[in-house]
């Protein structure tokens, strides 16, 4: 069976079937955020391995929003790791992108945008599903995974823009996803968005104090 075949079992943990994908994905996802968290740019090149990985395991779980956030993530993982590494031009002194905060208007824009995005989204997948049967199977909670979709797309361009509120995004958006995943009985894909919700909220912590000491340095 191909390593890419989330019915690729590997080993079984408490009666859980645990696939080779599912394994590499979880190893991948964990090492990437715990760089984010740590403000390490490597985190968007591992990054790119997770995308292809669950965008295997999504398409073969029929969860198509989550399956084309992981395209969009290569492009926002790109676009990453330039903004990161590129320095920039303040007051004639060129150095690296540093820790900021999102003004409260863009906050609320965004967060507006995303669930209107969600909603449109969700209702695209489920008409294409109903004009398409033969095509596209029947999604699995479509409001949510595209609410997820949208939630995942605000929070990591503002991890890019390395804006400190992408961690309170990630702490919304990994408490429903162990709901999900929990729902959905893949077992260590839930227990690993509970890693990234504790992840999150140490990471909160770490940026908001590496925040403080940028801003005394000027």
């Amino acid at each position: 069976m191909s390593f890419f075949n989330i019915n690729n079992v590997i080993f079984t943990i408490l009666g859980y079937d645990l696939s080779s994908l599912e394994l590499l994905g979880f190893i991948t996802g964990i090492v990437a955020i715990y760089l984010a968290s740590c403000g390490r740019v490597l985190n968007f090149v591992v990054g790119l391995l997770n995308c292809i990985i669950y965008f295997a395991i999504f398409f073969q779980a029929n969860l198509y929003s989550m399956m084309l956030l992981q395209l969009i993530f290569v492009g926002i993982n790109v676009y990453g790791i330039l903004k990161w590494t590129m320095p920039i031009s303040n007051d004639n002194k060129i150095e690296k992108i540093k820790i900021t905060k999102l003004s409260p208007f863009y906050c609320v824009l965004g967060i507006v945008l995303t669930i209107l995005a969600g909603f449109v989204w969700g209702g695209c997948v489920v008409y294409l599903e109903q004009k398409m049967p033969g095509y596209i199977q029947k999604p699995v909670y479509p409001l949510l995974d595209a609410m997820l979709l949208m939630g995942n797309i605000f929070g990591q361009l503002l991890l890019a823009m390395k804006k400190i509120e992408n961690w309170y995004v990630w702490i919304v958006v990994n408490v429903l996803s162990v709901v999900l995943w929990a729902v959905l009985d893949m077992k260590l894909t839930a227990i690993l968005y509970f890693v990234y919700l504790v992840i999150a909220i140490d990471a909160l912590r770490k940026w908001n104090r590496q925040m403080i000491l940028e801003n005394n340095k000027n």
